[in-house]
């Protein structure tokens, strides 16, 4: 059996990275090591987005190798020179791995690891969220691509998570045969426990927030910023017509909160407002709604899709989402209604479809479940694996051409 010595660059513990973790670590043919490049997500840390400081629940460093970084306790956010670990190269030096996954190029730590790596002849292996909508291209966005183009023919094999990702990497240089479909990973246990209970799960959030158990309750889980266009829900639902009513549940919290409590008073829908959710409470509010919206106008590859998938929601997403696909998981026609982002008025005719036509919603309903199956933790896995072999074979090509 070859063994695979896993080194895990990672900026801090991601709550729903730590399952995939898990799963690797329980492999007899990998010896895994997670290192964290700081605390944030373990003590609590302010968010300036979500406006709210957090820290997630639950335990995120449980059944795995890890370690923190020297300089962790004095890294507090994740931007490109915030996060900067020089001890990277001892700790990798120390557990002498044979493949590095780092996570995307935006961080000084992970690029420190690969150029470690590089030096040292181990392969790397990288992941990130790079989606295809078309933006518009700077001079400055143009020549970043042209580094960025360099940077990856030094990355041996990549982690793709959909159907934009892999044309994204793609148009970095990245041929197919060192991409390999590793779809992001949720905590799917939790998730399928949820599924399992719903019925009393969606009972219990709909009494706490007054939800009638007759309303189709349409679920926005995200940061409340004008990024995640948040508003235009409530637009949207403002123009809706029809004999069943309609709630809008908002799970997050942001600068726009007092804004769009505002707004939905004075247009007279039926909102609620949860605040931030923490882990353990969040799949009970998936099995409260009956749609998500994804309203975004920029959101790579955003897991509240997958997480909406494990319970059967259908989605509504703005084109302008990176998660779209037919073989991600918002698939037009199958489990997803797709619109152009912002305007108001597709997206209020987007959610009426579903809210008129019950056989529709539980169609998608259905195709929602489906599509999870396709890209859930045993897939994650697969395409993990497949990938630790690729960039292990020619090492042992090497190796089998020197002379005894």
């Amino acid at each position: 059996m070859i063994r695979h010595r896993l080194a895990i660059v990672v900026s801090h513990p991601i709550q729903h990275f730590v399952p995939l973790y898990r799963a690797l670590a329980a492999r007899p043919d990998i010896t895994l090591k997670v290192f964290f490049a700081s605390r944030i997500g373990i003590e609590p840390s302010f968010d300036q987005e979500m406006n709210t400081a957090i820290a997630w629940d639950g335990d995120l460093l449980e059944g795995y190798d890890h370690a923190f970084l020297h300089e962790a306790n004095s890294i507090d956010a994740a931007s490109f020179r915030g996060v900067n670990n020089p001890s990277i190269a001892a700790a990798l030096r120390i557990l002498e791995p044979t493949t590095v996954l780092i996570y995307g190029y935006a961080q000084l730590t992970a690029l420190r690891a690969l150029v470690w790596s590089r030096f040292h002849g181990v392969p790397v292996v990288m992941v990130g969220d790079g989606d295809a909508v078309p933006r518009t291209k700077s001079i400055r966005a143009l020549l970043r691509s042209a580094c960025l183009r360099l940077v990856m023919r030094q990355v041996s094999a990549v982690l793709t998570v959909g159907d934009q990702n892999e044309v994204f990497w793609d148009r970095l240089g990245v041929p197919a045969a060192k991409r390999f479909r590793s779809p992001f990973p949720i905590d799917e246990a939790v998730y399928r426990h949820a599924r399992e209970n719903r019925a009393p799960m969606c009972q219990a959030i709909r009494r706490r927030f007054g939800i009638a158990e007759d309303a189709f309750v349409f679920l926005f889980v995200g940061k409340l910023s004008a990024r995640k266009r948040p508003s235009d829900l409530l637009a949207a639902a403002a123009r809706m017509g029809g004999d069943r009513p309609v709630h809008l549940l908002f799970c997050g919290d942001g600068a726009e909160r007092e804004h769009l409590t505002a707004l939905a008073a004075e247009a007279s829908v039926k909102a609620s407002f949860a605040g931030f959710v923490n882990l353990d409470r969040l799949p009970s509010c998936y099995c409260a709604g009956d749609a998500l919206v994804i309203a975004s106008e920029h959101d790579p590859h955003p897991l509240v899709g997958s997480e909406a998938c494990a319970v059967g929601l259908p989605l509504i997403v703005s084109d302008r989402v990176g998660l779209i696909g037919e073989t991600d998981i918002a698939q037009p026609g199958f489990n997803a209604l797709t619109y152009s982002c912002g305007d108001v008025e597709a997206l209020a005719a987007a959610m009426q479809r579903l809210t008129d036509d019950p056989v529709r919603h539980a169609a998608m309903a259905q195709a929602s479940l489906t599509v999870f199956e396709e890209t859930c933790m045993r897939h994650s896995v697969d395409g993990f694996l497949h990938a630790l072999d690729h960039v292990r074979r020619p090492a042992e090509l090497a190796l089998q051409r020197q002379p005894a």
